[in-house]
């Protein structure tokens, strides 16, 4: 019996098919502006970092990475934040079984962790690690995330297999965050000046006026993270130099006066280490230099970190660290 279709029933379908036509071509039209607008921004070089991560400077070290790829056959890897990446000058070292500096930015101790293992996992000939510690690294780790990028997704970044205009348009989509492209696009500049990388991956940075910073407050709950690193490691075989980074005189005198945040940081790093073979340095207390020599309170200015890289290595030496020769040592 044929079935016969009242005006209600194909005004309703035909309403539908109309919906969905619309939906379809709002879709389709977003999708072509969405890499329209990536492909305008890349004309007048406003396109941050392929988002790996998401985070503009993290992606960044992705990218050296990717350019890199002797990192995986280095036998010295510094790791952590950016008081790792920019504070070490390897330079003044002999670069013996090589030495690269892995660091990123703007991570706290847990996601140093984490990309540390990752790392590690994927070189051939690591036999150190030396990260350098600031209180600000261990603020922060119960709000962020741990797995702050995957790692199917940068492996497949840094061995260059996501070669394709597709891939990399879907990596575009898929990481996409508004918020850092749009501060990309308002200071690129400033961006791509402070993302700068020397020849082992540390980042050199110069600043006229030192920034005396702010308060910090270490989490109680991050130190655990320090340890389960050191002990990753020492299952390993992998020898763990860890450094405390100098005090700014100027942000001491404006935010710790009591001396109380540092005498617990250098305690409870201190008390994390402790179960394990890890080296500390202490150069909170052992390198004072003036406020001139900061950038801000977790940078150096580059010219000083040749010298403070000097003294990591022979006060490492001095505990017991087996690390290759300065260059000032001779032959």
């Amino acid at each position: 019996m044929q079935m016969i279709q009242t005006g209600d029933e194909g005004s309703a379908e035909r309403r539908a098919r109309v919906c969905l036509a619309a939906f379809s071509t709002t879709v389709l039209l977003s999708v072509v502006g969405f890499f329209a607008a990536l492909g305008v921004l890349r004309s007048v070089d406003r396109l941050p970092p392929p988002p790996v991560s998401g985070t503009w400077c993290i992606d960044g070290r992705f990218v050296w990475l990717r350019d890199n790829p002797d990192w995986k056959n280095a036998a010295l890897i510094g790791v952590g934040s950016s008081v790792t990446w920019r504070n070490l000058d390897f330079n003044v070292v002999r670069p013996e079984g090589g030495i690269i500096n892995a660091a990123p930015c703007a991570l706290t101790v847990n996601q140093t962790r984490y990309m540390t293992e990752f790392l590690l996992s994927r070189t051939s000939n690591a036999k150190t690690v030396m990260m350098v510690l600031a209180p600000r690294d261990f603020q922060g780790c119960s709000r962020n995330p741990t797995a702050f990028f995957d790692p199917d997704l940068v492996d497949q970044f840094i061995d260059r297999k996501l070669s394709n205009r597709l891939d990399r348009a879907w990596l575009r989509f898929r990481n996409f965050r508004l918020k850092d492209v749009f501060f990309h696009v308002l200071y690129a500049e400033e961006r791509r000046s402070e993302l700068q990388f020397d020849e082992f991956g540390s980042g050199p940075l110069v600043r006229d006026v030192p920034d005396a910073g702010y308060p910090v407050k270490p989490e109680s709950g991050c130190y655990s993270e320090l340890t389960g690193l050191a002990t990753w490691l020492e299952s390993k075989g992998i020898q763990f130099v860890a450094v405390t980074f100098p005090v700014m005189p100027g942000w001491a005198a404006r935010h710790d006066r009591s001396r109380s945040i540092r005498e617990q940081f250098r305690s409870a790093v201190a008390s994390a280490l402790a179960p394990t073979k890890a080296i500390l340095v202490d150069g909170m207390t052992e390198w004072e230099v003036p406020d001139s020599a900061f950038t801000d309170p977790v940078h150096l200015q580059w010219a000083e970190t040749a010298a403070f890289t000097r003294y990591v290595w022979k006060a490492a030496q001095q505990k017991g660290a087996d690390l290759p020769r300065l260059k000032s040592e001779g032959k």
